[in-house]
């Protein structure tokens, strides 16, 4: 595995840094010699003429202190050269004999550590180069995304999987443009290991990225007939051989058909990473499924969240009545209340009286008995709620009697005391 990360820019970075330790800390100084050979060399490495930039290099590497920061520096360099050339074990034994100097500044030692690491797994060194990058990524306050890839591929090479989907996990996590081979190697982990759920999932992720590519769904309709789930495979071939009906109405039967086997948290999955990635739209009827398969999964904070967009789509009055609902049942009285308020203006008939007697059990809790009595009031002129409506205002009535007989009790006793 050849990993080309070194550049001439990189190298121009790293004498740029020389300039500033030089002028910064007297423990890291370059006699005006030396720093004219490393700039002669740069400018040799950057007109690609390698073979005099590592003659002038070696030159150099014979004249400078053994084990000073010149030397460290001089070993550096020859070490970028090499690399730049993909001699990555020539590299890596410089970075290595410049590390162990313990003569360069922290930051440079740091720096070095993950291009050393890098040597090393382009070397085929993996357990060496693994052992080093974790050790520089424990000491990094956010390493990059590509580190964490990185990372993934050395484990997966040594069949340490655990920490393939690790550090894959982490970088999937990070990039919300996430590469399709990040998936494949997260999947490979996960088969290696015997996690078939965790593949599962993985590929659930994949077919709703890319609904056409049959491989996907061949390896899910494998897995679930890993899981004994024989019923689920057959639907999901039977999906796969009618890819040519279209990328969004053959992801749809995927979700209906996790639907219809009451898995509705993975419908809802399904249907919220599609519409996000573009292949399904978000219209008003996508919407509705997906607050609807959030209500069976019982992910009712989930679901509120969708119905307060569809509120804004629909004027009916219907979506604010289901909204309310859901405020109602997660005990948000004030959300509630204003969200039942609006349905009542906008509903007829039966769903009326259901939005002004839930409106009133809104109002009741939120201890505002007098709107509440009124929105009874309203209920009570239909048949389905009537009865229910009437024994709530019986029971405000005498809750309201009892606050005046406390309060009459208070202004006898601050008279007579």
């Amino acid at each position: 595995m050849k990993i080309s990360f070194i550049k001439i820019a990189l190298l121009s970075l790293f004498l740029l840094s020389i300039n500033i330790v030089w002028a910064a800390d007297s423990d890291y100084l370059l006699t005006e010699k030396t720093y004219k050979v490393l700039s002669a060399a740069q400018e040799l490495m950057a007109a690609d003429k390698n073979n005099a930039a590592e003659t002038k290099l070696k030159t150099l590497l014979g004249q400078v202190k053994s084990g000073s920061y010149e030397m460290a520096v001089v070993q550096q360099t020859l070490g970028y050269l090499y690399s730049s050339q993909e001699k990555y074990k020539q590299a890596s034994i410089l970075f290595q004999k410049a590390l162990d100097s313990n003569a360069l500044p922290e930051k440079v030692s740091h720096d070095l550590n993950y291009n050393l690491g890098q040597l090393l797994l382009a070397d085929g060194q993996y357990k060496k180069g693994i052992v080093l990058l974790e050790k520089w990524m424990s000491a990094e306050k956010s390493p990059p995304t590509n580190a964490h890839v990185l990372m993934a591929s050395a484990y997966y090479r040594v069949k340490q999987y655990k920490g393939t989907v690790r550090h894959i996990t982490t970088a999937i996590k990070r990039d919300k443009s996430a590469k399709e081979a990040w998936y494949q190697v997260l999947l490979s982990a996960h088969i290696e290991l015997k996690q078939y759920k965790s593949a599962i999932n993985v590929l659930e992720t994949l077919i709703t990225r890319y609904p056409y590519k049959k491989d996907y769904w061949n390896q899910l309709a494998g897995l679930y007939l890993q899981q004994n789930k024989e019923f689920s495979a057959l639907s999901v071939k039977m999906l796969a051989q009618r890819l040519e009906l279209g990328d969004t109405k053959t992801l749809r039967n995927l979700i209906d058909m996790y639907s219809y086997l009451r898995i509705p948290y993975k419908s809802a999955q399904m249907l919220k990473t599609g519409m996000n990635n573009g292949v399904i739209k978000t219209d008003l009827k996508n919407l509705n499924d997906l607050a609807d398969s959030w209500l069976a999964a019982r992910e009712e904070k989930k679901a509120a969240a969708i119905l307060k967009r569809i509120t804004a789509l629909d004027n009916s009055g219907k979506a604010d009545l289901k909204y309310g609902r859901v405020l109602f049942d997660l005990e948000q009285w004030k959300s509630a209340s204003e969200a039942l308020s609006k349905s009542t203006s906008k509903l007829s008939g039966d769903q009326a009286g259901q939005a002004f007697l839930l409106l009133g059990m809104t109002q009741f809790h939120l201890n505002n008995l007098p709107q509440a009595k009124k929105s009874f009031n309203k209920a009570t002129a239909f048949s389905k709620q009537r009865s229910q409506a009437a024994r709530w205002i019986q029971h405000i009535d005498n809750q309201l009697k009892e606050r005046q007989v406390e309060e009459q009790q208070k202004t006898t006793e601050a008279a007579t005391g």
